[in-house]
């Protein structure tokens, strides 16, 4: 049985989670609807859903957010897929007039002059750009993750018998009470900085050397009368943000 702990997560970016949205609806309404008329409360569902399966419900405000930024997508996804939509189907006598309401007189005389291939190109090049627009905000608005790689692993032929996680998310690594030393291994990146820290065994930002393959291998002696062991891996890197990986060793 293999143990194995990581800091190396992996999450969906918010600019692609919002073209994964636009896709969604895209496809719901190029399979389901005919009108897109029909699909505006259908796209409302859909926004909502997906922003409590993917946003955070700890921040009321973010969370309207998302719900906002979900819920257009998922509609302009929708005006893409029926533009496409008509696009196969279109013929003289098609008119996008029943989808777009316009107050303005003289803008509905102008756009009902349109032949429908013209509306429906106009529509979904407005829809694109708008799409557009709204990843590209948010993408200039996510800081980029540009942080140390720093992996760990936990070996039971290393002296580990089991892995779990406390409520803040560090790790819980266990050793049998007759064990009285063990082998920490772990990798990084070229050019990386790991030191290791434990107040418990009086080690101090003492560097643990890389190999030829960034993998690094640190052996800790662990007194028989102590049984509740913390510590801390570092990996510095010149401009990148430092990686921390806090872990408790118990019998």
């Amino acid at each position: 049985m293999d143990i194995t702990g990581s800091t190396q997560f992996f999450y969906i970016s918010p600019v692609y989670l919002l073209i994964i949205t636009t896709l969604i609806g895209f496809i719901y309404h190029f399979i389901r609807n005919q009108e897109y008329k029909n699909t505006l409360l259908s796209s409302t569902i859909i926004g909502i859903i997906l922003t409590i399966l993917f946003v955070p419900l700890d921040d009321l405000i973010y969370l309207f957010l998302q719900i906002g930024i979900f819920v257009v997508l998922v509609i302009l996804g929708g005006f893409l897929a029926v533009g496409f939509k008509k696009l196969r189907i279109i013929n003289e006598t098609e008119n996008f007039h029943d989808f777009l309401e316009n107050k303005s007189k003289g803008h509905r005389k102008s756009w009902s002059s349109r032949s429908p291939r013209n509306q429906t190109i106009t529509i979904c090049s407005a829809s694109l750009l708008c799409i557009v627009l709204i990843i590209s905000t948010i993408y200039l608005l996510t800081p980029v993750e540009n942080s140390v790689l720093l992996g760990l692993d936990f070996d039971p032929s290393n002296g580990f018998i089991n892995a779990n996680y406390t409520d803040n998310g560090e790790m819980i690594v266990f050793i049998a009470n007759n064990t009285t030393q063990c082998v920490i291994t772990g990798s990084s990146e070229v050019n990386a900085t790991v030191k290791i820290t434990s107040s418990d065994l009086r080690i101090y930002n003492q560097d643990i050397p890389l190999d030829g393959k960034n993998r690094f291998i640190y052996k800790l002696d662990i007194p028989e009368n102590i049984s509740n062991i913390k510590i801390t891996l570092n990996a510095t890197k010149s401009g990148k943000k430092d990686r921390s990986i806090n872990f408790f060793i118990k019998r």
